[in-house]
């Protein structure tokens, strides 16, 4: 599971923070993490608000090491929920069950693919 995550945190930061990638992170601001995240905090939602929260740990962990210092730009509570837009939920709904004839059929076109 490690090597998942490790992966995913890796892929995410590598394909979306190309343009705050180069900065020191002593430098890196509130305007640089919503030029990463406005073009996809509607249609990528969930990617959107796991990046916003993986920006905000480097930056939280740079500051612990002493690499920054003030607030973190990437923070949600008193700074990014002020400037984005809430997101929008995932609309689930139940699907319409298969009627308990058809599910002999069904079943072999399962087996046939």
């Amino acid at each position: 599971m490690a090597d998942k995550r490790e992966y995913q945190w890796n892929q995410t930061l590598t394909s979306f923070c190309e343009s705050i990638r180069p900065k020191r992170v002593s430098t890196i601001t509130t305007e640089d993490v919503l030029e990463v995240l406005a073009p996809i905090w509607q249609a990528k939602a969930e990617t959107a608000s796991r990046l916003r929260g993986r920006i905000e740990r480097v930056l939280e962990f740079a500051k612990v090491k002493g690499w920054r210092s003030g607030e973190n730009p990437a923070a949600w509570r008193g700074n990014l929920r002020n400037l984005l837009p809430k997101r929008q939920r995932l609309q689930r709904g139940h699907q319409p069950a298969m009627p308990y004839a058809e599910i002999p059929a069904f079943t072999a076109r399962l087996r046939k693919a």
